[in-house]
């Protein structure tokens, strides 16, 4: 039987993955929900599944293994650790306990754990209806955060400075979460980081990198517009975000594999905005990181989960540049055409141009990240050269949209 991987999510950012299985001389497994997700074309056996469903890849994983030596179950850039780690038990492979993978997708869990852990938490609550909402609010106070328990891309995520918005927030956050709960935060205000790190079989700590993320700064919602890899941060700057989400990480349980965690350094330091337990997304350790240092984090986790050593080249920087990824983002409405990638590409430093959105699809009013509908991947010797190339990038690209009645409506 052939050796072989099970990866959970078919999108556009596993596609790396398939690849890097491939060069493991590993066969490729792939669920989604889509057939037409673009890594599950490449797979050597696409399976349409809903990500999220755990007893379904509990299922498969105990077939597949009548027909494959699996070797392991792995994701990056999916916030499937649940999916994963279900699984990986169920087949008796590496990865972390269900429980653990459960603190870092569930906000709520995550506070919890951080409470307990000693790990600085904003004012928080967890409200059910609009009494305890109006309750948690007056407690905690205004402008606050009203977020989605248990999704991702921001989805459900608002801005409340207003009392009068607050109970369609929660609403909102309410409809996007598995638990009809939503969470309350006061707000933290500052500069947004990603960091990455990996648990080997022994459970050390690995730093990976850190990126940086600008958000947009008016508006109700919680807009990313891309980043710039690796971090401006000073070195010891740094090691406090590397120190603080190894924390992170141990009050969660998770000690093997991948683990993310978004920050925000405020005034009295770093703190976690949320986390989870796997490699990220936003086209960073997929794109970026390569490009700027060389490094293969996707390879290195992937080794792990199928049962290899890491391998410490894939840690190594080979080359110092800066890498940026930067958001396109055109008038709502149905996209008529899409023009200027040819002409994006030729731009100096630009390296990938990924289009989400095709013409004929509807793009809805910006409330969150999933609606972001292209990417332009740029390199530069400085960061804000990397950035300039990316958004010059954008500029190139041409949305021809028009007003759609069937927008929907964000509550």
């Amino acid at each position: 039987m052939h050796d072989a991987v099970l990866i959970v999510c078919g999108g556009l950012l596993q596609v790396p993955a398939v690849h890097i299985a491939r060069e493991l001389g590993l066969k490729v497994i792939v669920t989604d929900g889509s057939a037409d997700a673009p890594a599950m074309k490449l797979a050597d056996e696409p399976v349409i599944l809903d990500i999220y469903d755990v007893p379904g890849h509990c299922e498969l994983v105990k077939s597949l293994a009548q027909r494959y030596n699996l070797r392991g179950i792995f994701t990056e850039g999916a916030d499937v650790e649940v999916t994963v780690a279900a699984a990986a038990e169920a087949a008796g492979l590496p990865g972390i306990r269900v429980e653990a993978a459960r603190n870092t997708k569930n906000k709520v869990l995550t506070r919890g754990c951080f409470d307990r852990a000693g790990i600085p938490n904003p004012r928080w609550a967890e409200v059910r209806d609009d009494l305890e909402s109006r309750q948690a609010a007056e407690r905690i106070g205004f402008p606050l955060m009203v977020k989605a328990v248990d999704n991702c891309a921001s989805r459900g995520t608002t801005r409340v400075g207003d009392p009068q918005k607050l109970l369609p927030a929660v609403k909102l956050a309410r409809r996007h979460s598995t638990t009809g709960t939503a969470l309350l935060e006061s707000c933290f205000v500052g500069d947004e980081q990603s960091v990455e790190i990996l648990f080997d079989q022994e459970g050390r700590c690995h730093r990976l990198n850190i990126v940086d993320r600008p958000f947009q700064a008016e508006g109700d919602f919680a807009i990313e517009l891309g980043h710039v890899n690796p971090t401006r941060l000073s070195v010891d700057d740094q090691s406090q975000l590397f120190d603080l989400t190894e924390s992170a990480a141990r009050a969660t349980d998770v000690d093997f594999g991948a683990f993310k965690a978004d920050t925000i350094w405020t005034a009295e330091g770093p703190r976690i905005l949320e986390v989870t337990a796997r490699l990220s997304g936003g086209f960073d350790c997929q794109y970026t990181t390569p490009l700027a240092t060389g490094r293969n984090f996707i390879r290195a986790a992937m080794r792990l989960a199928v049962g290899m050593e890491i391998d410490p080249m894939d840690l190594e920087s080979r080359w110092q540049r800066h890498a940026a990824a930067w958001v396109a983002f055109p008038e709502p409405g149905r996209i008529e055409k899409i023009s200027g990638v040819e002409e994006a590409l030729r731009l100096p430093g630009v390296h990938h141009v990924f289009l989400r959105s095709k013409a004929g699809d509807l793009i809805e009013p910006y409330r969150d990240c999933a609606a972001r509908p292209a990417f332009v991947i740029a390199v530069g010797v400085t960061p804000e050269e990397a950035i300039a190339r990316a958004k010059a990038g954008v500029k190139a690209l041409k949305f021809e949209t028009t007003p759609a009645q069937e927008v929907s409506n964000p509550v």
